[in-house]
């Protein structure tokens, strides 16, 4: 059985199911390819999915650490390449509102780092993560 069910709801959009779970996302092709930009693009998913590893690697740290997870908060910048379009550079910044140790830096950005996601994008794709901490 497939993990996600792909079903086309009109020409230029889907609704995507986690056949384990059930949740549902629905994506709508960008205005300037014709479509209607009322939901995330697939290329809007491809920086969701890195923010959302990103993220999901640091959870547990944080809880190890103490730290609490809603003094972690990411944004991610997608950048498309001139024609023919693909995703050129992908910007996370991570910001940390709480004050951290040199150590605990590191082991954070370690944590980013290694996500799955990251290591699995083709090399030519610009992947910067930069994070900006608490003074």
């Amino acid at each position: 059985m497939a993990d996600l069910i792909v079903e086309l709801t009109g020409p230029t959009s889907t609704r995507i199911a986690h056949a384990h779970s059930s949740a549902v996302l629905e994506t709508a092709m960008a205005v300037e390819y014709g479509g209607t930009g009322g939901a995330f693009s697939s290329t809007d998913l491809v920086a969701a999915a890195l923010g959302s590893c990103i993220a999901t690697n640091l959870g547990p740290l944080a809880e190890r650490h103490g730290i609490p997870l809603d003094a972690i908060r990411l944004g991610v910048r997608k950048q498309l390449t001139p024609p023919p379009k693909r995703i050129g550079r992908l910007e996370v910044t991570v910001q940390i509102s709480t004050p951290l140790t040199g150590d605990q830096r590191a082991r954070f950005e370690s944590a980013a780092a290694s996500c799955t996601v990251h290591r699995s994008l083709h090399p030519d794709l610009v992947c910067a993560i930069r994070f900006e901490y608490a003074p």
